[in-house]
């Protein structure tokens, strides 16, 4: 119990999903049985089967991490990445197209779907990843009946994870024990953790570990007591880095370990080593893309991980290992029991109006909530608005971001479907402004609001909001050159924001870190035309230079207005030029659009560039 892994060979039909006729299952269960019995079997196992492909295709993409991250093979990375990205949707479009035609004008019968229901349960009882498997269920189905609200019918829904009980099986953690000479130890870890490719220097690598490690345990052990070190079997790679994560158990306390390992020209070596939870959150954090980590056991994965980050949300946990999936489940989960218990209502979210979407929240709610307005539009200002940008286009930037490398720049969104709340719920403010701006995609009657297309993001404080509350200079500092460097990791990714000036549509982490969240604006910067404002020339005057000759477009940007708008208030731009004054020049602009539109991959240090180790 608790160990096996749902796989394809576990269920009667091994053949790839297709939307060719189902066989009959040769379940003793059945022979005889009634038509509706035996399509009940054959529905949950063709559902079954769709997720063990899944699964087994998910951890073959993974594994090739640790041998593109041997090979430097940063565009096959990525094109993993994106791979792994699509498969969810490629398999549930597969297994909903042959449930569709298994069941034919059947298909939308919930008493059946009920009975499939069961048959999968039974299935599943016993796996480890049951809780993947339900999630996957509930996607099939509400593929084919585009559900509203939850049916607890024919959908697996609880108001907390299932208790999986006690945990077998190997670990999914190396354990390293006796910890004196804590030197020893990371040569051991460093040991465990071989590349084809040799490190760098690891003895050097261990001494610099091996000391940060020392003088951040002495208040605790000083030069006594003993501690032991465990590390996850499995790197957890992302873009150019493969982190070893890990944690050390001292005098009753769990203190988390994260080593990144770079492949440079000499070999790997060991950049940093993180030994502060709210540093190894930003490495876990919703601005950047998800990691690829080859485990067994993801509950045990996910359970070791909630060691470290305890105040990081399951939901993003799951997210940040792939499983957005099931951390959407996850979160929806979280969202029940917070409105059941808090009895809070949703609000407009504070800010300014955007154009593009309605933005609610509930006051003190992690998270925000955003709806595509049917047409761009102020409702509660008088201002007005150039924008023309339809839902699809709005969508289309959405998903753009999604398929990028979000470098920790830009918030994780999750897109969700047909939710239904309860009326009473709702601030009347908010109601009104659903009624008038969203009207396409927002269904209010007597009992229930029901949403059929939102996005959710984890909620940061807009930059202008920032900046008027804050009273702490030194954090005002860090975060205004924080922009910079947001702006210069937006660009090398790939990604112009072409609203540039209007801070509004940035916020600030509660680490501090300068995120973007709205995306509407967004362009591929390949498509962005860089220049200085063209002078006006009369007749009496020569022919401007052609570079001075420029007929503006949607996509032309005249970097030379940076500087009077960039959105800092005039008596903060004094900081930010001083380390960032090349963002006002158009070479800049040009050079980071060349070398992304030569392919070239860059990777953003997630954590304070002062942490990185002095090599020799």
């Amino acid at each position: 119990m608790g160990g096996k892994r749902l796989r394809a060979s576990v269920w009667a039909h091994t053949c790839p999903v297709s939307e060719s006729h189902v066989p009959v299952a040769e379940d003793s269960d059945v022979r005889g049985a009634s038509l509706g019995d035996r399509l009940a079997v054959e529905a949950a196992a063709r559902i079954g089967e769709g997720f063990a492909a899944y699964a087994d295709e998910f951890a073959s993409i993974t594994k090739r991490s640790k041998w593109r991250f041997q090979t430097s093979d940063w565009k096959g990375r990525h094109e993993d990445a994106l791979e792994r990205l699509d498969l969810y949707e490629k398999v549930l479009r597969e297994v909903a197209t042959a449930i569709t035609g298994l069941l034919g004008d059947r298909s939308r019968d919930e008493a059946l779907w009920a009975s499939v229901k069961e048959r999968f349960t039974r299935s599943i009882r016993g796996h480890h990843d049951a809780e993947l498997a339900e999630t996957f269920f509930n996607s099939v189905t509400r593929r084919i009946f585009s559900t509203v609200g939850i049916n607890r019918r024919i959908e697996f829904f609880r108001w907390y994870p299932r208790d999986a009980g006690a945990a077998a099986g190997e670990p999914v953690f190396h354990r390293y024990e006796g910890g004196r000479d804590t030197r020893q130890l990371i040569r051991d870890v460093l040991k465990d953790n071989k590349f084809t490719v040799p490190y760098e220097d690891p003895e050097r690598d261990a001494d610099l570990v091996g000391g940060e490690i020392d003088l951040y345990l002495w208040p605790l052990l000083a030069q006594t007591g003993e501690y032991r070190i465990e590390v996850i079997r499995s790197p957890f790679y992302r873009n150019k880095v493969a982190y070893l994560v890990g944690r050390i158990i001292a005098a009753g306390r769990v203190i988390p370990l994260v080593l990144p390992l770079y492949h440079g020209d000499a070999g790997v070596f060991v950049d940093t080593v993180l030994l502060a939870e709210v540093e190894v959150s930003k490495v876990f954090s919703f601005a950047f893309s998800y990691f690829h980590v080859l485990v067994e056991r993801h509950d045990l994965l996910i359970e070791f991980l909630r060691s470290i980050l305890p105040e990081k949300p399951l939901a993003e946990l799951y997210i940040s290992i792939g499983y957005n999936r099931h951390g959407k489940t996850e979160f929806y989960r979280d969202l029940h029991r917070f409105v059941h218990r808090s009895r809070e209502r949703f609000i407009i979210a504070p800010g300014k109006e955007g154009a593009v979407m309605t933005v609610f929240t509930l006051p003190d709610y992690s998270y925000v909530f955003k709806v595509i307005k049917d047409r761009p539009c102020f409702l509660r200002s008088a201002a007005m608005t150039d924008k023309t940008s339809t839902r699809r286009e709005v969508m289309d930037q959405y998903a753009l971001v999604c398929r990028r490398d979000r470098v920790g720049r830009l918030v994780d969104t999750q897109e969700f479907e047909n939710l239904r709340f309860r009326r009473e719920r709702f601030d009347q403010q908010l109601l009104a402004e659903l009624r008038q701006a969203a009207r396409e995609v927002v269904s209010i009657d007597d009992d229930h609001v029901v949403i059929r297309h939102l996005y959710v993001q984890r909620r940061v404080t807009p930059l202008p909001m920032f900046m008027a509350e804050e009273r702490d200079p030194e954090a005002l500092r860090r975060t205004i050159l924080d922009f910079g460097y947001f702006l210069k990791d937006l660009a090398a990714t790939g990604i112009f924001p072409s609203d540039l000036f209007n801070t509004w549509n940035y916020g600030v982490t509660r680490r501090g870190r300068v995120v973007l969240f709205d995306y509407d604006d967004v362009i591929p910067i390949e498509q962005a035309s860089f220049s200085r404002k063209p002078r006006t020339y009369d007749e009496s005057e020569e022919l401007a230079p052609e570079e001075d000759r420029i007929v503006a477009t949607a996509n032309d940007f005249f970097i030379d207005e940076m500087r009077s708008y960039s959105g800092l208030p005039q008596r903060l731009k004094g900081v930010f030029e001083i380390v960032h004054g090349d963002l006002f020049t158009v070479e800049f602009w040009r050079s980071v659009k060349e070398q992304v539109s030569a392919g070239e991959l860059v990777d953003i240090t997630p954590y304070d560039r002062a942490m990185k180790f002095r090599r020799a």
